[in-house]
């Protein structure tokens, strides 16, 4: 890279890609010495989907949800243990909105994310939450497969 890399955002969903992704951005924070961002957005839209299937309420789905990103979050913490500093966050909204608002907010010089996450067949028609990163962030997104 030609400019310094002071802050790397991953953008994690627990999944497979999401986590190799995660062990790419640890990697390189720790190569430029660099902070690392790890950010779990709760998509509101899944959360009313949650809610319907199941008969939860809102603060019960809510609830599951967030405990299941910190889970997430967890991971990648233990993945940079003795390696990048690290801060999480948990968000609420629209994934790709709310991944870059905050890479925007943050001035993250880099966003990490990986390819397909857990979307499914519903990804084909709504597009993929990181084409949709790629296409609206103002920093390089690095898609790793």
């Amino acid at each position: 890279m030609k400019y310094p890399l002071r802050k790397i955002m991953v953008a994690t969903d627990g999944s497979e890609p999401s986590i190799r992704a995660a062990e790419m951005a640890v990697e390189m924070a720790q190569h430029y010495g660099a902070e690392l961002l790890a950010v779990h957005v709760v998509d509101e839209e899944v959360l009313r989907e949650f809610c319907r299937a199941l008969g939860k309420d809102e603060a019960q789905a809510r609830a599951t949800l967030s405990a299941d990103a910190e889970k997430y979050l967890q991971e990648i913490r233990n993945l940079a243990r003795n390696k990048a500093a690290i801060t999480t966050r948990v968000e609420h909204g629209t994934p790709h909105e709310v991944l870059v608002r905050v890479a925007q907010k943050e001035k993250v010089d880099l966003i990490v994310m990986g390819k397909i996450g857990r979307r499914g067949p519903r990804r084909v028609l709504m597009g993929s939450v990181t084409q949709r990163v790629i296409d609206l962030a103002e920093v390089p997104v690095l898609v790793v497969k």
